[in-house]
Parts: C-alpha cells; sequence; structure tokens
C-alpha cells in the first residue's frame, strides 16, 4: 500500500512537471508571436529602429530651428552686447575709483566739520575779538557744509550708478553666456544630426538588402516549383519576376497570392521544437508603405542541427542546392500536394529525386532557420493549416 502511494505521488509530480514544461512552452511560443509583427523579425526589428532614428531625427531638426532662430537674432546684437559689456567694465573702473576718491574727501570735510563745530562750542566767555572769529568760523562752517552735502550728493549718486553698472555687466555675462551655450549646442547637435544620418542611410541601406535577400529566395522558390510544373507562371508573373526589385514609397503590393484552404486532417510539423519567425500571407512593409506577399512560414529551431522530418507520405521530386535558399527538397503527396523545405543545412544521405518517403522520415538538418511551402493546383496553402503547432 505504502509503495503504491509512493508510485502515486511520483505520477502527479511527473505529470506536473510535464504540464509546466508545456505551459512554458505556450507561453514562450505566445510571447514569440506577440513579439513578431510581420513576416520577418530581422525585418521588423530593422524597420522599428529606422522609425526610432527619424523620430530622433526629427527633434533633432526642431530643436536645430529653434536654435538657429534664437542665434539669428543674438548674433545681430553679439557685438553691441560685446562692446557694452566692455564699456560698461570700463565705466565700473572709472566710477569704483572716483567712489573711491570721493569717500575719502567726505571723511575729510567731516572731519574738519566737526572740529570746527567743536572750536564753536568753546567759547564761553568771548571777547569782540572772539566774536569777528566766530562769525568767520560760521561762514567757513555753512560754506563747509554746502561742500559736504555736495560731495556727499555725488558719492550716493556714484554708488547707485555703479551698482547699476554691476547688475547690467552681471545681466550681460549670463546673455553671452546663453549665446556661447546656444552655439555649443548647435555645434553639438549637428554632429550627432551627422552621425545619425550616416547610421540611418547604413540601416536604410541593409533594409533594402534583407528586402531583396527576401524577394530573391521567394523568385527562386516560385521558379523552381514554375520548373517542375508544381506551379503555372503566367505572362503577368514572368514579368514581375525578371523585374524583381524593391518599388518605391506608396506603391501598393507586387502581387497577391493565390490561396486555397485545406480541409483535410492536420498532421505533424517539419521541426520537433521552433518558433515561428516569418508568417504567411501579406506583410505591411512599414517603411515602403507596401504589400509584399509572402508564400510560405519560417521556423527557427530551438535546437542546432535539428532533424527536419516529411510531414505526410509522398515522393521526393526533388533535392539539391540552390543559390538563394541553400538546400532544398520537394515532396509530393496524394491529391496534387506539394511540401517544399528550404535553406537546409543538411540533406540526409537517402533522400533522392523518385525515392518514396512516409510520414515522420528525416530528410535533412537545419540550424538557423527552415523555409516551409505548401502548394497543391497551382495555388499555395497556409502551411499553418496544415500543420500543428502546440
Amino acid at each position: 500500500m505504502r509503495s503504491f502511494i509512493v508510485f502515486l505521488m511520483f505520477v502527479v509530480m511527473l505529470y506536473a512537471s510535464i504540464e509546466s514544461q508545456i505551459k512554458s512552452s505556450q507561453k514562450r511560443l505566445q510571447y514569440t508571436t506577440k513579439k513578431v509583427e510581420g513576416l520577418n523579425v530581422k525585418l521588423t526589428n530593422l524597420a522599428r529602429e529606422i522609425r526610432s532614428l527619424q523620430k530622433e531625427l526629427q527633434r533633432i531638426n526642431e530643436k536645430l530651428s529653434k536654435l538657429d532662430m534664437l542665434l539669428k537674432e543674438a548674433n545681430e546684437q553679439y557685438k553691441q552686447k560685446i562692446q557694452e559689456y566692455e564699456g560698461t567694465k570700463k565705466s565700473i573702473n572709472t566710477l569704483t575709483e572716483q567712489e573711491k576718491k570721493l569717500k575719502q574727501r567726505l571723511v575729510l570735510l567731516i572731519s574738519n566739520a566737526f572740529a570746527k563745530s567743536l572750536l564753536l562750542t568753546s567759547m564761553n566767555t568771548p571777547t569782540e575779538e572772539d566774536v569777528l572769529k566766530e562769525e568767520i568760523l560760521k561762514a567757513i562752517q555753512k560754506s563747509a557744509d554746502t561742500t559736504l552735502q555736495k560731495v556727499g550728493k555725488e558719492y550716493a549718486n556714484t554708488k547707485k550708478a555703479l551698482q547699476n553698472n554691476k547688475t547690467k555687466l552681471a545681466k550681460l555675462e549670463k546673455e553671452i553666456e546663453e549665446l556661447l551655450r546656444n552655439k555649443s549646442e548647435l555645434k553639438r547637435l549637428k554632429l550627432i544630426k551627422s552621425k545619425k544620418l550616416a547610421k540611418l542611410d547604413k540601416k536604410q541601406k541593409r533594409y533594402k538588402t534583407e528586402m531583396q535577400k527576401l524577394q530573391q529566395q521567394q523568385a527562386s522558390l516560385t521558379k523552381t516549383l514554375q520548373k517542375l510544373k508544381i506551379l503555372q507562371q503566367s505572362q503577368k508573373s514572368a514579368t514581375a519576376s525578371s523585374k524583381m526589385r524593391v518599388k518605391k514609397y506608396g506603391q501598393k503590393s507586387y502581387k497577391r497570392i493565390r490561396t486555397v484552404r485545406y480541409k483535410g486532417a492536420k498532421t505533424i510539423p517539419p521541426l520537433d521544437k521552433f518558433i515561428i519567425i516569418k508568417r504567411y500571407g501579406v506583410y505591411k512593409d512599414p517603411i515602403y508603405n507596401i504589400e509584399i506577399p509572402n508564400e510560405n512560414i519560417e521556423l527557427k529551431p530551438l535546437v542546432p542541427n535539428a532533424k527536419v522530418r516529411n510531414v505526410l507520405n509522398g515522393k521526393v521530386v526533388l533535392a539539391k542546392w540552390t543559390p538563394h535558399l541553400k538546400n532544398v527538397v520537394i515532396i509530393k503527396h496524394n491529391n496534387n500536394l506539394y511540401t517544399i523545405y528550404a535553406y537546409l543545412d543538411k540533406i540526409a544521405p537517402f533522400i533522392k529525386k523518385g525515392r518514396r518517403i512516409k510520414k515522420g522520415y528525416t530528410i535533412g538538418r537545419v540550424s538557423s532557420k527552415l523555409i516551409f511551402e505548401v502548394t497543391k493546383n497551382n495555388a499555395h496553402i497556409n502551411p499553418l493549416d496544415l500543420i500543428r503547432v502546440n
């Protein structure tokens, strides 16, 4: 009984661990799915970086425009302010010297006035001669008082003028400092703008290269399928494929995907553990503002050198290396259904044209990505309608 309880607990714990792993995988898959906004992670990230750089450049241009305006106004007054600044400094020096002299003169006048006052008050019993002297002293005192008042007023005015000039100088220093700071900021922003423009140009070129690479892959795969008569080539599509390039901004799309609905039971995916990094359907390009059709899905294996397996019983119609798609395997199944596996790092040794293989059979190995496409009767099927995704 005890051993049975222990066994039961072990089973419950094992089940809980498996459930936890499943939930963790599902969460990771959901997170990745939400993270992928477009058909291709690399292009999406590049587009996000380009938009971010464009916004930064717009903000820098707005700042530059404001600084240019401020500096234009300030530069017109700059020479005048510098002259005014130098003149104010000279005035302060002159007034400081004048204040010093007036202060010394005031001290002397006050001392003399005080001495005369003491002399006048010391005469208790004045003689006739003393009275005469007193009157003379009073006249001198009156004149000295007038001079003292005049010098005192001049000193007060000088001191006030000195303070005003010091305030004016401080204001001018602040205005000149602000002007120089704005000039420095303008220079700094221009340097940043130059670097960001170079970075933006580099990313836009890289984006264009990635776009062209994707288009070349798509065109190469389509051409292979047309050669094998899995897909028919119309005159219109032949012309379009020969002129495959990044279209101009604002053009609507290259072409539409002819899609049919898969109604059969779902089957195993070509990889055991993977995430979807590129989806089937029409992708609205955020940089060139065009609709780009994607006729396959792109899977990223979660382990290196992952096994790629055949999803249905069928017959190998192609197994070879190509310039744009690396190793490609195409398998024909019942009801004119074809599955295409591209970007394989290796093709399994026994996978040859004409060989019949069963569902689940390893057809090759892949480490970075697997392009998986499905067609039926000259039309495409969304691969996610055919395979199960946990």
